[in-house]
């Protein structure tokens, strides 16, 4: 039996007394009116003074039974014995970052956190609180946020230094231009990276008018600073197209089927007895002409009557280089009417119905065949072809 329990027995002058002591003993009751059992002795931990108090901390007990016959002798040391607290809730921490191994939010059980204290920002670290540098120090861009919780990727805020941004739930690793799940930019303008919806990305260099070799610059959304000119990936008989009209509408439509802006400005380098580009185009000085590779194709219009579109408009909206290909133009060089008809203004399917036919580009070798095309300038004025056959078509942003 426990010393705690019962006095131990031992010969003295009371000993005649003794079983009128274990008479009183046990012949008197608690205030439920049974028993009062003398083989166990309870004790309660004395707690020191927290502001404020705690009210919901999760508690231990510890139990130790020894045996010694019928009778078991049950020692309780309370309701917190035997604890010891080195994170949040731990009278002796005075501030800092805690160091708790569980996600910021939830306890190590993985049960949800008592809320921050009301003293957050007293540089004490109090129950509920995940970290506390003081009112001076707590930034919702820094260590410890202004609620005394240490900063995660997801919680809305950004990290300076350590997140480039933070969308919480839409955190998402492949969302163009947004924030990927390690609060990192995902795929954006910007980036250097050729990407979604981008004609061009230049990375820092968007938006300063500088541009690689042979191209153009490209702004701060990514489009090209200049005007876009593309060979159509669909071939016409000439007449199919329509007029001038029908084949301005058929550009428009290969432009919003690539995604390019600007769609409802795409025109056809095409002529008939009432249109032509040099008549319809826009000429805008120093604005160049680019193909959607990003090879710059002129200067501007002056230069593209003078020098033609460098090494020639090969490249379709799909981005399909074609060289040596037919195009239907019914323009000369400098970019009116070519003499010779035009299909009936491009609805005349007769195989003796005539126009003019340019050639998209040439290799460079044989120099000679090269040198020829550059001069002459076949790319719109090559040969004369019956308007029964099928061709493309050359189509220009303005």
């Amino acid at each position: 039996m426990s010393s705690r329990g019962l006095m131990k027995r031992t010969h003295s002058p009371l000993l005649s007394l003794w079983p009128l002591l274990t008479f009183a003993c046990y012949s008197g009751s608690d205030a439920g009116g049974g028993p009062i059992d003398l083989g166990t002795a309870s004790t309660s931990p004395t707690s020191a003074s927290i502001d404020p108090p705690i009210t919901s901390l999760p508690t231990t007990s510890a139990t130790t039974s020894t045996s010694t016959g019928t009778q078991a002798d049950t020692t309780s040391t309370g309701t917190l014995t035997d604890t010891t607290s080195t994170g949040p809730g731990s009278g002796s921490s005075t501030g800092a970052l805690g160091t708790s191994g569980a996600e910021p939010g939830t306890s190590s059980s993985g049960t949800t956190e008592l809320p921050p204290s009301e003293s957050c920002g007293d540089a004490i670290l109090d129950p509920g609180e995940e970290c506390d540098l003081g009112a001076a120090q707590n930034d919702d861009q820094g260590a410890c946020t202004l609620t005394c919780k240490l900063p995660k990727c997801g919680d809305h805020l950004i990290w300076a230094g350590k997140e480039d941004c933070d969308n919480g739930d839409n955190n998402n690793d492949v969302l163009y231009g947004g924030c990927t799940t390690q609060c990192k930019y995902g795929p954006r303008c910007g980036d250097a990276k050729l990407q979604d919806l981008e004609e061009c990305d230049l990375g820092q260099d968007n938006g300063t008018g500088e541009f690689l070799p042979d191209s153009v610059p490209c702004d701060d959304g990514c489009r090209y600073e200049a005007k876009l000119a593309f060979l159509s990936s669909v071939a016409y008989r000439g007449g199919d197209i329509g007029g001038v009209e029908g084949a301005d509408l058929k550009c428009q439509n290969l432009a919003t089927m690539a995604k390019f802006d600007n769609t409802a400005n795409f025109r056809a380098w095409l002529s008939d007895d009432l249109h032509n580009p040099f008549k319809d185009f826009t000429k805008t000085a120093d604005m160049p002409y680019v193909r959607p590779d990003g090879v710059r194709l002129a200067n501007d219009w002056d230069d593209l009557i003078l020098n033609g579109p460098g090494d020639g408009i090969i490249v379709t909206e799909t981005g399909v280089t074609l060289m040596n290909t037919g195009a239907w133009t019914g323009t000369a060089p400098s970019g009116k009417p070519f003499p010779g008809g035009t299909c009936l203004s491009w609805t005349s399917l007769n195989p003796l119905e005539m126009s003019r036919v340019g050639q998209s580009g040439l290799n460079k070798q044989p120099e000679a065949a090269w040198k020829q095309w550059v001069a002459e300038k076949k790319w719109t004025s090559s040969t004369t072809s019956g308007c029964l056959y099928a061709y493309k078509i050359y189509c220009f942003e303005q």
